[in-house]
């Protein structure tokens, strides 16, 4: 994997250095414009010696950046000796004798402090925790006090790194996603590891315990090492929300640059004198009677910019730029913007508020939400009715007379097959009236009846085509909030 790693980085350093934005691949493209404030100019790039833990070092005229690359699955972040390790806990963290001599313990794992015991004495971390389950319970809650500290030094700064990692880059040069360090080392810091010891999202392991003994692997003990085993996973979940912004940030320099005009003439829109706009502020929703995201991420208005305003902004305008020009926005010029290479999206979240309002009722959203397979979740089926503003004799009185159950509770095991063919038919009927209803339709596809013009989305930009939004395929699902009373139905694609 080091090997792969190194070869990767040559690949970026080869694919940017020397070369202008205009010129990279569109992967390439928006790592520079999500790190970059200003990327006009001759892009240098180049790799970073020693033990940084910076990858790489690119630089457009007086503006540097370094980035960590990583790629692959079971991601090793850090190495290093057990020793120099608690070295610098003494040094930076009070290191108590005893936890001290606990994480000497777990990394030999042999019953010894240096490692000196027998190959056979040797163990695994689940034996190891299996027969000192409170050595194990110290070391975590002595982590746990000090995990945002560490996770910056393992994951940012390194150990003797005179340049830390500004950005975090997992991928190659087709393909990757980008973040800042900081919003990582948070959102690392803020979830858990399933390891035997964990440090956030981090597992805290021996490099090689060598159970067996062998010659080419003795070296190796020793050394600690964390992993990441779902960076690929957890990386792309922290930088959602950016790769969102940035498909909509693209898809405007797209259609304002003019080089493409088959989008403008899908649009019947004239491209001169149009320019798309990209909705940067939450509107007011009819229904929802406060303010949330609109339907429509970008929309056309008409007027006069200039070619030197565009070439300073790189062809991206936003709401500010209608007011700035006194541009005209078109009706029934709203677009829905959906990342290239993603159907992980939502087509619509309610909650109880805004399904009773749709659907009249939320009797079939409390059946669509309830548990049913595992027994141990049917004790939240209360709160579930309750979160829905549903009364258990509501329940019964519905779903008997529609499925002729003979249901009488929401939690005993008993009804376990009662609450399947519930949930079953909450989630066909729920399809079937939005298919069936246009005005409720029109409302979770193209956002007709809560957003005023242009904040409806007729047009849909996805997998890279614009075309007429239509009512995607779509499946009834439900949030995540569920077992903590935080009930929603998310309309998803298919």
């Amino acid at each position: 994997m080091k090997n792969h790693g190194f070869r990767n980085e040559k690949e970026l350093i080869s694919a940017l250095r020397k070369k202008h934005f205009s010129d990279l691949p569109s992967n390439l493209q928006r790592l520079i414009s999500q790190s970059f404030k200003n990327y006009q100019g001759i892009i240098y790039c180049s790799l970073m010696a020693g033990k940084n833990k910076s990858d790489l070092k690119i630089k457009i005229g007086s503006e540097v950046h370094t980035y960590s690359v990583k790629m692959g699955k079971g991601n090793s972040i850090h190495q290093e000796s057990l020793a120099n390790f608690l070295n610098f806990l003494e040094q930076e963290h009070h290191l108590p004798l005893n936890i001290k001599m606990a994480i000497t313990r777990f990394i030999w794992a042999d019953g010894t402090s240096d490692g000196t015991g027998k190959i056979k004495q040797r163990l695994s971390s689940k034996k190891f925790k299996k027969q000192n389950p409170e050595i194990i319970k110290e070391i975590q809650n002595y982590f746990d006090t000090i995990s945002s500290s560490l996770i910056k030094r393992f994951l940012i700064t390194g150990v003797e790194s005179k340049s830390s990692a500004e950005f975090i880059y997992y991928g190659t040069v087709k393909k990757g996603v980008v973040c800042k360090s900081q919003e990582v080392l948070e959102w690392v810091t803020k979830h858990k590891a399933r390891g035997v010891l964990h440090i956030g999202k981090l597992t805290f392991q021996a490099w090689n315990r060598n159970l067996k003994g062998k010659k080419k692997s003795e070296k190796k003990r020793g050394v600690i090492q964390l992993k990441w085993g779902s960076l690929k996973k957890d990386i792309k979940k922290i930088a959602h929300v950016n790769l969102g912004k940035l498909q909509e940030i693209e898809f405007v320099q797209m259609i304002n640059k003019k080089e493409k005009l088959g989008y403008w003439a899908r649009l019947n829109i004239e491209p001169n004198g149009h320019y798309a706009i990209r909705v940067q502020y939450q509107k007011y929703g009819e229904l929802n009677k406060r303010k949330v995201w609109a339907k429509a991420d970008a929309f056309v208005a008409k007027g006069v910019v200039s070619q030197n305003y565009l070439e300073l902004k790189n062809y991206y305008l936003n709401e500010d730029d209608v007011k700035k020009f006194q541009l005209t926005p078109l009706k029934g010029s709203g677009i829905s913007i959906k990342q290239v290479d993603s159907n992980a999206y939502q087509i619509m979240k309610m909650a109880p508020s805004t399904f009773k309002k749709l659907f009249g009722s939320n009797i079939l959203a409390v059946g669509a939400s309830i548990y049913y397979k595992k027994k141990k979740k049917l004790k939240h089926n209360e709160q579930i009715l309750q979160a829905w503003n549903i009364t258990t004799e509501e329940f019964y009185a519905y779903f008997t007379e529609k499925l002729k159950l003979p249901i009488n509770s929401v939690t005993d095991t008993n009804c376990q097959e009662c609450l399947k063919k519930i949930k079953r038919y909450s989630n066909k009927q729920i399809a079937k009236e939005i298919k069936a209803n246009k005005e409720i339709s029109n409302f979770i596809f193209f956002g007709i009846g809560n957003f005023k013009e242009p904040f409806t989305a007729p047009w849909l930009f996805e997998h890279g085509e614009l075309q007429k939004n239509y009512l995607i395929p779509f499946t009834v699902t439900t949030g995540s909030g569920r077992s903590r009373g935080k009930c929603t139905i998310v309309i998803k694609p298919k």
